[in-house]
């Protein structure tokens, strides 16, 4: 029996876990009600995703034009959010993200099993670590990598890029490069389908067999080590972590 180069495990990581269904509708919908539906609720959201740090403040206007929506439908949507404390009215008719996205970070920091299991493990690993150094808790987010945790060692601190909540690219540093090569193989397939530039680019292949050899590799040596492919003089050391 030909043994597979993916590592066995009760579940996926905690990275790219899927959703559960929470059960049966009570209330049957036609295919179209229910598109009707999903669509609206899909352009709801890209509503949350057009606010950035370097767009922080829309208007309905700006958003409907953005979104191809027409004005009063983007309103609806806006108004939705607001209600629900999602966005938040500032001046000249804009709007910012609100403030039920505190909460929900808090109720993440207080509640996510893997943070909580994380906290005291990386606080008693930072000791053993030399000044200077930073120890990260990160996963996969969408197409890249994002630091959900970090622990800051002894002495002065020069600014990282993997700050708390950062989306980081999924092809660059010890991080994104271990989290990328425990993904299941269809995944990578994909990837590599739409990214085989970037990918070359970060020295990981410039073929599908030659990417595939670079990320077995780091499957069997189990850690990645890069050196200033993210911060200048930086060291990273990375590990994967199942949940």
């Amino acid at each position: 029996m030909k043994k597979s180069a993916y590592p066995q495990r009760s579940g996926p990581p905690k990275a790219w876990a899927g959703n559960r269904r929470d059960g049966k509708a009570l209330i049957k919908r036609s295919p179209k009600q229910k598109s009707k539906a999903e669509s609206s609720g899909g352009r709801m959201l890209a509503v949350l995703g057009l606010f950035t740090i370097e767009s922080p403040e829309w208007t309905v206007e700006e958003a409907a034009e953005s979104l191809g929506a027409s004005v009063s439908t983007t309103y609806r949507y806006f108004r939705a959010l607001t209600k629900v404390g999602l966005l938040s009215p500032v001046s000249r008719a804009g709007y910012m993200l609100g403030p039920a996205i505190i909460e929900l970070d808090r109720q993440i920091q207080m509640c996510d099993p893997m943070l909580r299991a994380a906290r005291g493990v990386m606080a008693d690993l930072i000791g053993y670590a030399p000044d200077e150094a930073i120890i990260l808790l990160c996963r996969l987010f969408q197409d890249r990598v994002i630091c959900v945790h970090q622990v800051f060692g002894r002495g002065p601190h020069e600014p990282v890029s993997y700050e708390r909540g950062r989306p980081m690219p999924l092809f660059r540093g010890a991080t994104s490069k271990i989290i990328l090569a425990h993904l299941p193989p269809h995944t990578l397939k994909a990837l590599f389908a739409q990214r085989a530039h970037e990918i070359a680019a970060a020295g990981l292949g410039d073929n599908w067999d030659a990417f595939k050899r670079a990320l077995a590799a780091l499957r069997r040596g189990g850690v990645c080590i890069t050196k200033g492919e993210v911060d200048p003089g930086r060291v990273g050391i990375a590990a994967v972590v199942f949940s």
